[in-house]
């Protein structure tokens, strides 16, 4: 019989090796001077260039663009554009120009997650509450603000893309159709349509690992091949990256599915114990095989991002650290 997620020792995920995120195959490269700061200051860069995308809440429809604001500006770590602007760069796309394109094609990443966050939240979808350490859209406003808040957003992120300046027309055409792609029935929706019918607790780790792939790596997806097509990447550096987007997606939604287990609220953030029910590897696999998943798929992610060949790898290993860090409480 297959360990349900209730009944999971989730005591390896506090107690056991490895004991820090160098552990599991992300380098720490302390020696490395200013790589924190340097992070630091995209991620300044983005929060900035994020609250003046959308319109500001004094602007009518006041409560719409007030609950846009609410969910696009709660505090998040902004991965998917950090990774967009950090690859964009280490591929030579480097200007203070093309660093700018990149920021704002990072940004429409996490225009869209914020619209995904909203709608996952919904009581019709995970009834949560809590979201990023303050209330979800619905209970910040009520349900229809959230749902049109949502909407809005998406439609802003194609908007994002279409005034972009200094960017080659087909470049551009290609960035849309790619979001498009990522975002809709063969991507990110998909995945969660087949998140909300997950109640197969016999699905093999394949089928899982399938959904995992919809559901969070969509946008990773965005992120990582709009920086390679920004940066005109070689062919051998955009198979890279795209093994390193699923293998980061993976990892990312397995840690999701860890914390969900693991954390408290507070901790975590948001509301949990939402995945109880669900097929997950988690509950496919027990706790220390949960482990050596995560462990592998972080392998596999900074092996490809190896094989990219890009000029500030040691920046995207620390930001990937920053991530994976609660592992090491």
């Amino acid at each position: 019989m297959k360990p349900d997620a209730r009944d999971i020792n989730l005591d390896p995920f506090f107690k056991s090796e490895p004991k820090s995120v160098k552990d599991i195959g992300v380098d720490s490269r302390p020696d490395l001077l200013n790589i924190e700061e340097i992070i630091a200051r995209r991620r300044a860069l983005i929060e900035a260039r994020l609250a003046n995308l959308i319109p500001k809440e004094n602007i009518w429809p006041a409560n719409l663009h007030a609950a846009q604001r609410h969910a696009l500006l709660s505090p998040g770590k902004r991965l998917r554009p950090l990774l967009s602007v950090f690859i964009a760069e280490g591929l030579g796309y480097s200007s203070e120009a093309n660093i700018n394109i990149g920021i704002n094609v990072g940004c429409t990443a996490e225009i869209v997650h914020a619209a995904s966050l909203i709608l996952d939240d919904l009581p019709c979808m995970d009834n949560a509450d809590l979201r990023r350490g303050q209330a979800t859209t619905h209970i910040a406003f009520d349900e229809s603000t959230a749902i049109l808040s949502a909407t809005a957003l998406l439609n802003r992120a194609f908007g994002v893309l279409a005034e972009l300046k200094g960017v080659e027309p087909e470049i551009q055409i290609r960035l849309i159709r790619r979001l498009s792609d990522c975002v809709g029935s063969k991507g990110l929706i998909a995945g969660q349509v087949a998140d909300l019918s997950n109640t197969d607790t016999s699905a093999s780790l394949a089928e899982i690992e399938r959904l995992n792939a919809l559901k969070t790596g969509a946008l990773f997806d965005f992120s990582i091949e709009s920086a390679a097509l920004l940066a005109n990447a070689s062919e051998t550096q955009t198979a890279a990256l795209k093994d390193f987007s699923y293998s980061l997606g993976l990892a990312f939604q397995l840690m999701d599915d860890v914390k969900d287990q693991v954390m408290s609220e507070h901790h975590a953030e948001k509301t949990v114990g939402r995945d109880i029910g669900k097929a997950t590897i988690l509950a496919l696999s027990g706790s220390d095989a949960t482990l050596k998943h995560l462990r592998q798929y972080l392998t596999s992610a900074k092996q490809a991002l190896s094989r990219a060949e890009l000029s500030n790898t040691p920046i995207l290993n620390s930001v990937l650290e920053a991530q994976f860090r609660f592992l090491s409480l």
